[in-house]
């Protein structure tokens, strides 16, 4: 069995990986730029009751007809990759960097949805870290997204202990 941390779900490989005492204090100092100005920008809602950061949606440029439900919408115009390009370290020490960056942006985002818009369906922010094999090394790189629960929607991951391909975090 996993450990649980208040507000956090994880996978087998997120405690392998990284651990969750890694990431247990993760604060608005580890936001990069990008990230503190999703959060600085705030949240909006379209006419599809999409919940959307309002920095991500103006620069996404697909359309959501292409999508079979709200909730992928949502899941694509959040998603981010954590920026990386200024982190010097390898291995697991860079899965952990990349960690925590994306729960402080989880953090800090879903605290400005709850100051924003009180009452809002429940929402969750994913933190995935995956290995990529490079030639002659593994590099480790990270995305976040976030969704909120739609009434006849399928979650957006049911489970996320059942993920074995990469670390996976849920913020809520």
């Amino acid at each position: 069995m996993i450990e649980r941390k208040a507000g956090m779900r994880f996978n087998a490989v997120f405690a392998d990986l990284v651990g969750v005492a890694a990431v247990g204090d993760a604060a608005d100092a580890d936001l990069p730029g990008l990230f503190r100005a999703a959060v600085g920008d705030g949240w909006t809602t379209d006419e599809r009751g999409a919940w959307l950061l309002k920095c991500f949606r103006a620069t996404y440029s697909g359309s959501p007809d292409a999508f079979r439900d709200v909730t992928g919408y949502e899941a694509a115009v959040n998603g981010r990759s954590i920026p990386d390009l200024d982190l010097t370290v390898g291995g697991p020490a860079r899965a952990v960097a990349l960690a925590r960056r994306g729960v402080a942006f989880a953090q800090a985002a879903l605290r400005r949805l709850d100051a924003d818009f009180p009452g809002h369906p429940r929402a969750v922010g994913y933190v995935s870290i995956s290995a990529v094999d490079l030639d002659d090394e593994i590099v480790y790189v990270g995305d976040v997204t976030f969704v909120t629960e739609h009434p006849g929607e399928p979650p957006y991951l049911e489970d996320v202990e059942r993920v074995t391909a990469n670390a996976v975090l849920a913020v809520e």
